[in-house]
């Protein structure tokens, strides 16, 4: 007896990153879910951003968004002229790279047991750093977990962030109802790239940020988007720059929304960006 399996369709498969599933699918928007698969599938081949538009049936410039915000989650990054894993830097303006920055840059590392065994040496062997985690303790209302202590590790010891940073950066995600290890820890490692390392640095951020959601927040109302999860680097910026820098109102906005519509039949950042511009 002879048995022969014939996968049909199954015979052609490719990896998807668990991380994209567990932790990203809930937030991406459909287009940046087809921007990823499309590169997932086509791995290895050089595209540029109007090939993947027009595959896509996706604006080129909404090509550039989508890529950024796999970017600013750490599921890409730039690396020889590809995109490639485990990213080394929050942003990406284009596929074909820009030259590396020489100043040190941090990214998220998931702790081995090599690194919690570490941890607790270092936690033992500082006065400060066990100060520090007490307090953040009380801020949380409960003894920080493994993975919490871990972070708050690494920023102090690995990005050199000094503790009363560390605190009010705890204290912000508090207030933002996100008091869990991966927010302090993805908000740290954006804080220490910037060189945030004093209270007066990390208050001018936190203000800022504020201000962007508000402004973000404002334009979601305006083109009545709805359950669009938390805002991409780019769409902040576009809602800093219509709002706060060019001061826009609310029916400049929507005209400029609609006239995108109209045109292009379809809702699209880049495209309204171009007319507020013209119009400016």
């Amino acid at each position: 007896m002879s048995v022969k399996m014939n996968m049909g369709k199954w015979s052609s498969v490719f990896a998807v990153p668990a991380d994209l599933v567990d932790e990203h699918i809930r937030i991406a928007s459909p287009s940046q879910l087809k921007i990823i698969l499309f590169l997932l599938r086509n791995n290895g081949k050089s595209y540029t951003y109007k090939e993947i538009g027009d595959a896509l049936r996706i604006h080129e410039e909404d090509v550039g968004d989508g890529i950024r915000f796999w970017v600013e989650r750490g599921l890409l990054c730039e690396q020889s002229g590809e995109l490639v894993p485990d990213s080394k830097s929050d942003n990406v303006s284009d596929i074909t790279p820009e030259p590396e920055a020489k100043k040190k840059t941090f990214t998220h590392r998931k702790p081995s047991k090599t690194d919690i065994i570490t941890t607790a040496q270092k936690v033992s062997s500082d006065e400060h750093l066990r100060s520090l985690l007490g307090e953040i303790e009380l801020v949380i209302g409960e003894p920080p977990s493994q993975a919490y202590i871990a972070t708050v590790v690494m920023l102090y010891c690995d990005c050199g962030m000094p503790a009363e940073v560390i605190l009010l950066l705890v204290n912000y995600c508090k207030s933002i109802g996100k008091l869990n290890a991966n927010t302090v820890d993805r908000i740290g490692i954006k804080w220490a790239n910037a060189g945030i390392d004093t209270v007066e640095a990390a208050d001018n951020r936190i203000m800022q940020t504020r201000q962007s959601n508000m402004n973000w927040s404002r334009i979601s109302s305006v083109f009545g988007i709805k359950n669009v999860g938390s805002p991409t680097e780019k769409q902040l910026e576009y809602a800093d720059k219509w709002i706060t820098q060019w001061h826009f109102s609310d029916e400049m906005l929507r005209a400029a929304y609609e006239a995108c519509v109209d045109n292009t039949g379809k809702m699209s950042l880049a495209y309204i960006n171009k007319i507020l511009n013209r119009w400016y």
